[in-house]
């Protein structure tokens, strides 16, 4: 990622201070909370990590997947995206359907596009088909 910085000298310090975009400092600020490498930068095309879009690619359910990415427990998620932490476990665990409502909610939290977490609603993301069985072509959107 390149980023698109601004130094500014503060008076009587020592230290420079850096702006930058707020988006750039989101991934910055999630890639340490999630202890992620320097080196873990997205896929091609991906907002996500290889190594992540190969857990889901394996069978891992998106969400749950996206989630640990991004530092979350269950609970944060599920507070945060206004449901309770069974409906969570239960769209992670069994792959159970949830309102498009609450995949949406799921999805800004996240900061992915829907169908990176529902293959099922990515029909025209991207020009890719909904029907793309477990590979992970609907995520390079």
């Amino acid at each position: 990622m390149k980023l698109n910085v601004q130094f500014i000298k503060h008076p009587g310090s020592k230290e420079r201070m850096v702006v930058l975009p707020e988006s750039q400092f989101r991934i910055l600020k999630r890639t340490a909370m999630a202890g992620v490498s320097e080196l873990d930068e997205p896929a091609p095309h991906s907002p996500l990590p290889k190594r992540v879009l190969d857990r889901i690619a394996a069978g891992e359910n998106p969400v749950r997947a996206v989630r640990i990415l991004r530092g979350l427990s269950g609970r944060q998620l599920a507070a945060q995206a206004g449901i309770t932490p069974s409906m969570l476990s239960q769209i992670e665990r069994s792959g159970k359907t949830a309102s498009t409502k609450t995949l949406k909610a799921i999805a800004h939290i996240l900061e992915v596009p829907l169908g990176a977490i529902s293959p099922h609603l990515s029909a025209g993301i991207g020009g890719v088909p909904a029907d793309t069985g477990r590979t992970v072509a609907w995520i390079l959107t």
